[in-house]
């Protein structure tokens, strides 16, 4: 099926003005409820009112009444061949050539709904991408659901209204989605119902749901999937010292000391790009805004007796040439020098990603092939326990996806396209959609074996050669683009699914037998005054110099008397506020 795209601003503003003449004019055959998803019918006839086959999976009647399962059927209110707009964002690719026209997702979707999904192309590395989305969504008539960085995109400049909230303030999406997932939606409606955790972090201050997102459960398969960040170490540094992986801040000073006996040119720990933020967790806090695991409230790490201790650990560790030079002459956290040092093998531990060892990888490989070391080998540590033995991460997880799909007042305003956009969506939640969006079909593009663990086919795996600049996408990303620009839910397990066995290992030690509580929740947005900035800056000059023996830390208390001065109390407090009311909802 031959689909049609939009180019939305990337030529003209005029095309927005003039989307609703653009529709699908292709001829298309069949008769009225034939099921094809490229306009079957005319689109002009009155909406059916008998009752449609469900799609495999939760899907329950529109009413939203009697329990969902696969026997149950949803309403159709609209017209076959019902248009909705949708865009979504596809960087520096012509229009006709981008992979969102071919997924057979979309294609499978459509025919089970008697819907016309238009895809509107929006380029995000546009220089003018931010202005162009800001004429976008004031631009009559607006895209039926926009799939973007909504969040971050949205800045008027004129009224200071931004993010989400300032799209429902501005009357660019609805007031709340609320009445249409608990009557429309029963998919979506069982998870936030039976996830009050996730019902919070998808909600705003007033509970009330504005968008929609790719939702990760954060069990451990949606944790490991979603960090690739840790401690990385030269293994056969460690075999050539005699020691084994560090578990605490202790066996790390025994490391690094064994380390630098290696030789003169060592670096035993690269503190490049804020690798010294990877220990905070090891003393129970972070040095930002944390949930305090002692009490349940809200700190700033900054300003604790724990953080002075963290920087008594840093300090000594800069004396003894234990560690690289963790800031540049400004006192800026140090970037762009870590990678040549490991290829150079001066560096014998750092902030690394999951990426960095097995075959092919990008410093263990090249190690071995490329730098004439064939016995280098990488080995991901787990983060360090603090001194009671517990394992706190200095990441923090959050469901809070940067993407999100929202549903625009146009739509809004037609009840049947609000109904059938709340049944794709909705259907796209359900355990058949969610896998279909982002494994594609079960002993095509994966198998599942006996204990549920899905896996990719060779089928599934092959890289395609697409026309224009879309790059070299496997099989089963033809299926929903890794569910780029859609809602789904769970999945995440696809994520590693190509990875080499390092990559998955590294990424698991990072997660297993690791607490996250310290983290703030990154789904509440909380609104502090220019001081926070001025506090951060503090801050920062103040840890380098700490760390460097510029500034003795018998000053600590001076400075934490500062930080008083400057507010910090009061942002704290900011946060509480923000943390109570949302445990509340």
């Amino acid at each position: 099926m031959k689909k049609k795209i939009v180019a939305a601003l990337m030529a003209s503003i005029m095309c927005l003005s003039m989307l609703a003449g653009c529709g699908n004019n292709d001829d298309q055959s069949g008769s009225s409820g034939s099921g094809s998803g490229s306009g079957s019918g005319s689109g002009s006839g009155t909406p059916t009112s008998s009752t449609t086959p469900a799609p495999s999976g939760d899907q329950s009647s529109g009413s939203g009444s009697g329990e969902a399962d696969n026997k149950q059927t949803w309403t159709q209110t609209w017209p076959d061949g019902q248009k909705i707009t949708w865009l979504v964002r596809d960087d520096n690719v012509d229009p006709k050539d981008s992979r969102y026209q071919q997924l057979i997702a979309v294609e499978k979707i459509e025919e089970m709904f008697h819907v016309d999904i238009e895809f509107i192309i929006f380029n995000g590395k546009a220089k003018d991408a931010a202005e162009q989305y800001m004429t976008m969504v004031s631009t009559d008539p607006l895209p039926d659901v926009i799939a973007y960085l909504n969040e971050e995109m949205y800045k008027n400049t004129e009224n200071g209204k931004t993010g989400i909230t300032g799209l429902k303030e501005m009357g660019i999406i609805p007031q709340r989605l609320n009445e249409i997932i608990e009557t429309k939606m029963p998919n979506l409606n069982k998870i936030l119902t039976e996830h009050p955790d996730i019902a919070r972090d998808m909600s705003d201050s007033n509970g009330d749901y504005l968008y929609f997102q790719r939702i990760n459960p954060l069990d451990v398969t949606g944790i490991v999937a979603s960090n690739d960040t840790g401690l990385v170490m030269r293994k056969d540094w460690l075999d050539e010292v005699g020691l084994e992986v560090p578990k605490n801040m202790d066996d790390w000073y025994n490391v690094l000391t064994a380390f630098k006996q290696l030789g003169d040119d060592k670096i035993p720990f690269d503190a490049y790009s804020s690798g010294i933020q990877m220990f905070e967790a090891a003393f129970g806090m972070t040095s930002g805004i944390y949930i305090d695991p002692d009490t349940g409230k809200v700190e700033h790490g900054a300003r604790t007796q724990k953080y002075k201790e963290y920087l008594e650990t840093l300090y000594k560790w800069h004396t003894e040439g234990l560690m690289a030079e963790a800031f540049d002459e400004n006192g800026k956290a140090t970037k762009g020098t870590g990678d040549d040092n490991v290829l150079s093998s001066i560096a014998g531990s750092w902030k690394g990603l999951a990426n960095n060892g097995g075959e092919g990888s990008k410093f263990e490989g090249k190690l071995r092939t490329e730098k004439g070391q064939p016995n280098a080998e990488l080995v991901a540590v787990p983060w360090p326990a603090t001194k009671d033995g517990k394992v706190y991460s200095p990441r923090t997880v959050s469901r809070k996806q940067r993407e999100t799909e929202i549903i625009t007042v146009d739509a809004a305003k037609e009840p049947e396209k609000m109904d059938a956009i709340a049944a794709v969506i909705d259907y796209m939640y359900s355990d058949e959609g969610s896998v279909l969006l982002t494994w594609g079909e079960e002993g095509v593009t994966f198998v599942t074996d006996d204990l549920g663990n899905r896996s990719l086919t060779e089928y599934g795996n092959e890289q395609l050669e697409l026309p224009g600049n879309t790059g070299k996408p496997q099989r089963y990303k033809m299926y929903g683009n890794q569910s780029g620009g859609f809602p789904s839910y769970g999945c995440f397990d696809v994520n590693l699914a190509t990875r080499n066995e390092w990559y998955v290992n590294a990424a698991t030690t990072w997660v297993e037998g690791t607490d996250f509580s310290l983290g703030y929740p990154g789904s509440i947005s909380v609104s502090v005054d220019s001081s926070n900035s001025q506090l951060d800056q503090y801050i920062g000059e103040m840890k380098w110099k700490f760390i460097t023996g510029q500034e003795p830390l018998s000053n600590f208390d001076t400075y934490v008397a500062e930080l008083e001065r400057m507010g910090i109390s009061d942002v704290v407090a900011a946060y509480q506020a923000a943390y109570d009311a949302y445990l509340a909802k």
